[in-house]
């Protein structure tokens, strides 16, 4: 859908809604998300009621104006402008709601309409680093002061000084020292990627506890592809898999045991490095060549793509893989759903995984890359509300409210407790028939898919609905072995890093598969540092000093 096309329901502030009424009766509202501190008294823990009492960190809401505030409806079917959370947030903050239909497929071409017919949007969500810039220099976005963020957002300050800067949440969003977009983060992006190996299969082969050491490590993917590991009498199963889909994923512990990570810029005594072209890269893949030369390595790994490389983990094929720690523990341990766990604890209840931050080298290095904490540029809002900061405020105040509380977090996302929901005995959210039915959620605008709740997500604070209260210990455990290796330049302009990155990436893709299966020789890695440099990576390298260097 185009943005020409709205709904025209609009929610009042100030009417009289029997839903809201029945809604607010004996429901106070909440003040505390969980976003600042996972170990904070309220922190991490759903709230015992919708509605404790959000009203003390939104004491600075404007009761004389009622604004017009326009919010984005990714999900038309399912976003109801007369929900029970828009209902609230209309008459919390005074507002008359329009929801605005848009998809993921159209939205950038929603905006770039909007603005080009000069009906700026009031804000727009998480534009690429190159349209943040654009819009800059068009003048068409509203510079954010900081003390107003502070003011209306605590929360939301907190959270991104644990993940971005403790000192400096906002400096990758400053532009000639004003503040232009609220930083995105993914937060369990930063740690999210581990070693996981079948546990059964270790145990198996007769070794009793998760390798540590590459030596260690080419043990066990021996064992796993020549003593039968799965027990049905055939050679049929590899040690390690991956996917040659992206160049910082693609065996990443091991080429971390090198202390080289592929596809992102990292900083080493004051000079950026790019980890592809380092010389523990030519280590990792000498290392990785004789894996594959011994059988111990997945074959298929070059066509791997997402539904295979899973298929390979889960139909037993491979004992080992980098990916996110998550997939290795039952859902109900973090964000609820079907994890390759619980798909494989199916078939056989006796396999188990188990996983780790990377496996070490001959210096004792390890790790895998991350993603950036600031992966996104978050949000910005149109040029017209500088001149308006009461409705500033309001969108602020709003995503802040909707993302860190959780009276309106359960509205927007559950419905009211008690009446669509509750929390079961493990605490996890529960429907109330009917509302166990997805359709029957999707009438009454309480199936989630909200735009104002969706672009700064806490998971300390969300799985504190999802997660099974007696198994969060094992996410939390499990979360906390990750090593934050991610590319410290991810979030700054680097044009001609842009312009070269396809052309550098494909050929170190083919490259290193190359490299790997035998095609070309180890002894070629220095002719192919020569030719990345002469294909521009020269000069990439040259800008990411520069970058740097302006930056730190």
């Amino acid at each position: 859908m185009k943005m020409n096309k709205k709904f025209k329901v609009l929610v009042y502030g100030g009417a009289s809604i029997s839903l809201l009424a029945s809604l607010l009766a004996g429901c106070g509202t909440s003040n505390n998300n969980g976003s600042s501190n996972i170990n904070s008294s309220n922190n991490g823990q759903a709230s015992d009621s919708s509605s404790n009492n959000a009203a003390a960190s939104n004491s600075a809401t404007t009761e004389d104006k009622t604004d017009h505030l326009t919010f984005w409806a990714y999900y038309p079917d399912q976003n109801k402008v007369d929900s029970p959370g828009v209902t609230a947030l209309a008459k919390k903050f005074n507002a008359e709601i329009e929801l605005v239909p848009t998809s993921g497929d159209t939205y950038k071409e929603d905006v770039n309409l909007k603005i080009a017919s000069g009906n700026i949007p009031d804000w727009i969500k998480e534009p690429a680093p190159t349209d943040y810039m654009k819009f800059v220099d068009q003048g068409v976005v509203a510079e954010i002061p900081q003390e107003m963020i502070e003011k209306y957002m605590p929360k939301y300050v907190e959270w991104i000084k644990r993940f971005i800067d403790k000192d400096d949440p906002f400096k990758y969003v400053r532009v000639n020292g004003k503040i232009y977009g609220l930083p995105g983060i993914w937060d369990i992006g930063i740690d999210g990627q581990q070693l996981g190996f079948r546990e059964d299969w270790l145990k198996k082969v007769g070794i009793n506890k998760i390798p540590e050491t590459i030596e260690e490590e080419e043990a066990a993917l021996t064992k796993f592809r020549n003593d039968d590991p799965d027990g049905n009498g055939k050679k049929d199963t590899y040690g390690l898999t991956a996917t040659a889909e992206s160049l910082d994923m693609m065996f990443s512990s091991v080429f971390g045991a090198y202390d080289a990570y592929p596809g992102i810029f990292r900083e080493k005594d004051g000079k950026i490095v790019r980890g592809e072209i380092e010389p523990g890269a030519k280590q990792a893949l000498t290392t990785l060549n004789r894996w594959y030369a011994n059988g111990l390595i997945d074959p298929e790994f070059v066509v791997n793509k997402g539904n295979n490389f899973e298929d390979k983990m889960l139909t037993g094929k491979a004992g080992a893989a980098d990916y996110y720690w998550w997939v290795y523990y039952p859902g109900n341990a973090f964000l609820g759903g079907e994890t390759w766990y619980d798909k494989l604890h199916k078939v056989d209840p006796n396999f188990k995984w188990l996983t780790e931050g990377g496996i070490k080298g001959p210096e004792g290095k390890f790790g895998i890359s991350q993603s950036s904490p600031n992966n996104a540029s978050g949000l910005m809002f149109g040029k017209q509300l500088a001149d308006d900061p009461e409705k500033l405020g309001k969108y602020l105040q709003i995503f802040e409210a909707t993302q860190f509380e959780p009276e309106f977090y359960e509205l927007l996302n559950f419905g009211v407790k008690g009446t669509h929901w509750q929390l079961n005995e493990h605490g996890v959210v529960e429907y109330i028939a009917p509302y166990d039915n997805e359709d029957e959620r999707k009438k009454l605008g309480i199936a989630g898919g909200y735009s104002m709740a969706g672009s700064f997500n806490d998971y300390d604070f969300q799985t504190s609905y999802t997660a099974d209260k007696d198994l969060r210990p094992i996410a939390q455990e499990a979360r906390a072995k990750g090593v934050k290796v991610y590319d410290i330049l991810n979030a700054y302009q680097k044009p001609l890093y842009n312009e070269n990155k396809d052309q550098l990436t494909q050929f170190t893709l083919q490259s290193y598969i190359d490299f790997i299966t035998g095609k070309k020789p180890i002894d070629d890695f220095d002719k192919f540092v020569e030719d990345w440099n002469k294909m521009g990576g020269d000069k990439v390298m040259a800008e990411a000093q520069q970058v740097y260097d302006q930056n730190k």
